[in-house]
């Protein structure tokens, strides 16, 4: 991050609010996404697991941990406003969430060199496109040193394999690298990790006619576009997952 810090501290009001689920429907949508692609891991953890969420944003994964009943969650963000976004949340579906969930306003880098073999689950979900090459390496093997033996790394970030990736990485200013598939898989094992998935993100059907119809066209064309130009028709997923773990 070589940008003004104002920039990260000020994201939300300046930019996030405008592109995340503003209701209730939208933000149970970010739920079934983390289930959809991180559920099966969380449900091989005890629920006593230590979690670290870098870059934990307005909190959608501390209300789905929380859900899930696991009770040792640290949410880490440099922004204080997004972190006091989160806090209004989980006070909301939450009211005893404190008892479960720590708020960290750090910087991760900072925080990570401190601590060693403390967590056994660290996610990052969009937070590495943010970070150049240089320290996407440095936070993969900080992290790597900050797990546990055995402990799983999950990850999301924008999906550099679609044909039209720039759509959705350059319309946020605070992103620097984009990343493959391939580039990924690249990172994870450069920096000691045992890869157990990199995939595609499943995204979850959508309730309404309307976004049904969208949802519905959008697939068709890009069924379409697989036929002419055999571009992958799972490609088109905006987003990259990936699982990984501390051997």
């Amino acid at each position: 991050m070589n940008y003004p810090k104002e920039l990260i501290r000020r994201y939300y009001s300046t930019h996030y609010k405008d592109i995340i689920p503003q209701t209730l429907e939208g933000w149970n949508w970010a739920l079934e996404r983390i289930e959809l692609n991180f559920g099966d891991i969380f449900s091989s953890m005890s629920k006593e697991s230590a979690i670290l969420d870098i870059g934990c944003g307005v909190g959608y994964l501390e209300d789905y941990l929380l859900k899930k009943g696991f009770t040792k969650i640290d949410a880490l963000d440099f922004s204080e406003e997004q972190i006091q976004i989160a806090r209004q949340k989980l006070k909301k579906y939450h009211p005893e969430f404190y008892k479960k969930v720590q708020f960290i306003v750090a910087d991760a880098f900072e925080y990570l060199s401190k601590i060693r073999n403390s967590y056994d689950l660290i996610a990052m979900i969009d937070f590495i496109e943010h970070l150049s090459k240089g320290k996407i390496i440095k936070i993969l093997k900080l992290s790597f040193n900050t797990l546990s033996k055995g402990g799983f790394l999950i990850l999301r970030t924008i999906n550099g394999d679609n044909p039209i990736f720039p759509s959705f990485f350059y319309r946020d200013f605070t992103h620097e690298t984009p990343l493959t598939s391939a580039s990924l898989k690249q990172c994870l094992n450069i920096t000691g990790f045992e890869i157990v998935r990199i995939s595609y993100e499943l995204m979850p059907r959508e309730k309404s006619f309307s976004k049904k119809f969208k949802q519905f066209t959008r697939e068709l064309i890009f069924r379409i576009i697989e036929k002419l130009f055999g571009v992958p028709y799972k490609g088109f997923a905006k987003d990259l997952v990936a699982v990984a773990r501390k051997k």
